[in-house]
């Protein structure tokens, strides 16, 4: 399976040591993960990528973007392929325009999906499929959607997001209902998609875990709470300083919380977070039909 690693900060952070330092640093999980890397983020307002076709683990260009990056947003992504060969233009993350994507998962039964899921990516779009992945696909099928809806297909102008997280959900609830009527195994969608500032992150699959806080939750050790999802209750107002989201736990420096399945994280411009819960049709790919879906793209 791939790596996802997102990141909002109120205020403008480096990201080496969850992405190098720390126990468990993605570069770290990035020893099973031999097939790409990619490194999403923003100056001003402006959306830049950088990435490679090599393994991150022993990367010295992946070392060096982490320690010098600086940013109120990442998004970054160790690949290990399925869907499409190791090269330059399958690494995760991609972009168009201000949007951000990367996604740790696969469309099972692509070869049956994928005309469906062309015709419903915009025509303008359709010659920056440059790649060879679902997961590209399932990119410019998401801004795609999120454009007819009347968001600004770049991502440039304001997103408004709970409206946006719906369309979303509602776009990718379409995918589960197509597996189905395919008669495919379920797709494993987790992904994180961000213009800068509305941030979403989706677990519809895999593992995904989020901190929003340092560990110091005086309670946090004989909480009872059997998964120590306090956000809300300790916080009246949602408001946060820092959202990360991750694969795996990174570190034991933040309060990491398990995502639910089929839930999506909303952070907004003004760093107020949310959940939504899952589309109708989610369901999880059973274990008996991951042979060939368990590797990520």
């Amino acid at each position: 399976m791939c790596r996802l690693f997102g990141f909002r900060s109120a205020v403008p952070s480096r990201a080496h040591r969850s992405l190098v330092e720390a126990e468990n640093a993605l570069a770290h999980q990035a020893q099973l993960h031999q097939d790409g890397w990619g490194i999403g983020y923003y100056i001003g307002r402006d959306a830049y990528i950088i990435k490679s076709d090599s393994g991150a683990h022993q990367s010295e260009r992946f070392r060096l973007a982490s320690s010098r990056l600086q940013s109120h947003t990442f998004v970054v992504h160790v690949r290990r392929a399925t869907v499409g060969q190791k090269d330059y233009l399958n690494s995760h993350p991609f972009r168009f325009g201000r949007w951000v994507f990367a996604h740790n998962g696969t469309l099972e039964g692509f070869d049956k999906t994928r005309e469906w899921v062309i015709e419903q990516i915009d025509p303008e779009l359709r010659p920056l499929l440059f790649g060879t992945t679902d997961s590209e696909h399932f990119f410019h099928y998401l801004i795609s959607r999120l454009s007819r809806a009347g968001f600004d297909k770049a991502g440039h102008e304001f997103v408004e997001p709970d409206a946006a997280s719906l369309v979303l959900r509602d776009a990718v609830d379409d995918l589960y209902v197509k597996a189905q009527e395919h008669n495919v195994a379920p797709p494993i969608l987790n992904f994180v998609l961000t213009n800068g500032d509305a941030f979403f992150a989706m677990r519809a699959g895999k593992e995904l875990y989020m901190a929003t806080q340092k560990n110091s939750c005086r309670d946090f050790e004989t909480c009872q709470e059997p998964r120590k999802v306090c956000m809300e209750a300790i916080r009246p107002n949602p408001r946060v300083n820092h959202l990360i989201v991750s694969s795996e736990k990174i570190g034991d420096e933040d309060i990491w919380e398990e995502v639910d399945q089929g839930s999506m994280v909303i952070l907004d411009a003004d760093f107020n977070v949310s959940i939504l819960e899952g589309p109708p049709n989610f369901e999880v790919c059973p274990p008996e039909l991951m042979s060939k879906a368990i590797w990520a793209t």
